[in-house]
């Protein structure tokens, strides 16, 4: 997953040591989604019990539970073996229920701000007798959240509108009792787009992972104080959208979809090296799921000024369709499934 120094290799594979999944339901990994760079310059081989292998992605609907030890390996157009990772395939029952409901808590930016993988969330467990509960300031009746759009890790330690500042420093403590809450169960962050979107690749993201990483270990802390049995879901981020021209479209030519997502690569390959193996933190793979050829958002163009045929082009860079937020709240689902 990491070659050990800073140097980005464009197949090395970010793979979470654990992907959650539920009997009954699909559950995929896209091959585009661990590597920093495109998948189709090269082949991937899956080695597994379950599932099923296709062009672009391992897909399964697992018909009992328990967990599916999963290699993927990437091999050059030559067909040498550049590298390989492991994860495992945690898959749960899908009458488990916890019989307690779950007091969760989303905080993250435009894509959790637009509330849809979290009305998912709600749907998804609406016939589980505990049930889950949503926590938070933004949103509407049982939909509520911590999501702002544009927002990064340091706008909830320094932007004024931070739910989280009292008197200039974050406290989860105050921010509860304000709220009139009095526990919390789960408490999951998906940051990082915006955070890495204006950085430059070398210089400008190690100052940006040396500033953003501390603050989100505070954040951490600060809900374990809270409640020393909470357990933080470390969101990975998603993807970006699968062609440049949904950059083009977003951005003109202020960003590229290449430069974009080495940066994304290197944000998640950090909460992979400093989250994972620790006590109460889990990560979450919300990027092994999405689909980011096609469920993301598209619109019909004419092919350009000459020709008035129409096509259909992808026309956003990081944020999903409704389908693409819905695969976001299956891997969720599977995570918070008991």
């Amino acid at each position: 997953m990491d070659n050990g120094d800073k140097t980005i290799r464009s197949y090395d594979l970010l793979l979470p040591p654990v992907i959650p999944a539920v009997a009954g339901h699909e559950m995929n990994v896209y091959f585009d989604n661990l590597i920093a760079g495109d998948a189709s310059r090269y082949d991937f081989d899956v080695r597994v019990s379950i599932g099923r292998h296709c062009d672009d992605r391992w897909t399964c609907v697992a018909d009992r539970p328990g967990d599916y030890a999963l290699t993927v390996e990437v091999y050059s157009e030559e067909g040498e073996l550049l590298t390989a990772g492991d994860t495992i395939v945690r898959v749960k029952a899908a009458d488990a229920v916890s019989g307690e409901r779950r007091r969760l808590m989303f905080i993250g930016d435009s894509t959790t701000a637009a509330g849809q993988y979290t009305a998912e969330l709600l749907r998804l467990f609406a016939a589980d007798p505990g049930g889950i509960e949503l926590l938070g300031t933004k949103g509407a009746g049982l939909n509520r959240h911590e999501g702002r759009g544009g927002w990064k890790v340091a706008d909830y330690f320094g932007n004024p509108e931070s739910p989280f500042l009292f008197d200039g420093r974050f406290d989860f403590a105050k921010y509860m009792e304000r709220c009139g809450y009095d526990a919390v169960d789960d408490v999951c962050i998906h940051l990082g787009i915006n955070d890495v979107f204006h950085a430059s690749e070398e210089d400008g993201m190690s100052a940006l992972l040396g500033q953003s990483m501390p603050m989100l270990e505070t954040m951490i802390g600060q809900f374990r104080r809270f409640n020393p049995n909470v357990r933080v879901g470390i969101m990975i981020a998603i993807p970006p959208s699968r062609t440049q021209d949904s950059f083009g479209k977003s951005y003109g030519a202020l960003q590229s979809r290449r430069r974009y997502k080495r940066k994304w690569y290197m944000w998640n390959r950090e909460l992979l090296r400093r989250f994972s193996d620790r006590a109460g933190i889990e990560l979450i793979p919300l990027h092994v799921n999405l689909d980011t050829a096609r469920n993301m958002p598209v619109e019909l163009i004419e092919g350009n000024a000459r020709n008035v045929r129409t096509e259909i082009r992808q026309n956003n860079g990081v944020h999903p369709a409704p389908e693409g937020y819905r695969q976001m709240a299956d891997v969720l689902y599977a995570w918070l499934k008991p």
